[in-house]
Order: C-alpha cells, then structure tokens, then sequence
C-alpha cells in the first residue's frame, strides 16, 4: 500500500513517480515443467479480432492461469499465442507477439519438430 501512496503522492507534488521494482522476470528460466494447459471454450471466429488461449505465467514459486482474450488483429501480420519453450536450461516463457505474415519462425517449428535431446550441448 505505501508505494501506491508515494506514487500518488509524488503525482499530486507535480513530480514523476520512480518505477515500481518487477517481481516477476518473464525472461527467467523455470526448472520445473508447466502443467497442461486448461481446457477452455474457445469462441468462434470474429472479424477484426484473434483469439489468444490461455496459458500458464510462473510467478515467484508457483504457476498462475492466465484465461484467453481477444486480441485486435493486425493486417499483413499473424498471432503467436503465448507459450513455452523447452531449452537444455530448463523452460522459457515466450510472450505473445506478432510476425509478418508468411514469415515463419523456422527455428521455432525447426525446434518442435525434433524430440528433445538433453545431451545436445554436449555433442
């Protein structure tokens, strides 16, 4: 509560407020395996928007459902819901994005095609 108040405090005097420190590092890299995504009720198709499903967002010690939502479409552009990735270190969160259209990210589909090897880095 009190760096709210300082924040608003500090808006009130005229002055801009510091950033509040991040608790959570999207970039951290999570030993543990997430578990299965939830099943939800995806909607049917709309115009103008996409549909991101939900995911899995680590926090701290424990993994939060985050539930789907629409996202506005771009045009000349497509959706990468987000997800995770598994590395020799461990899983990494990727953020959803936009890429342009008709430019797949083969090391993405590259990666998911082959089985995971643990011994990779090594080799």
């Amino acid at each position: 509560m009190l760096p709210i108040r300082l924040c608003v405090s500090a808006i009130l005097a005229g002055k801009k407020p510091a950033p509040l420190p991040t608790i959570v590092d999207p970039s951290a890299v999570v030993p543990m395996t997430p578990p299965p995504p939830k099943k939800e009720t995806v909607p049917s198709p709309r115009a103008g928007v996409v549909w991101s499903s939900g995911y899995w967002k680590h926090t701290n010690t424990w993994f939060v459902w985050c539930e789907g939502h629409w996202e506005l479409s771009r045009p000349g552009q497509r959706y990468v819901a987000p997800h995770w990735d598994q590395r020799a270190d461990g899983w990494h969160f990727i953020g959803a994005g936009w890429h342009a259209d008709g430019a797949a990210d083969h090391t993405i589909m590259e990666r998911q095609a082959q089985p995971f090897d643990r011994l990779s880095a090594f080799r």
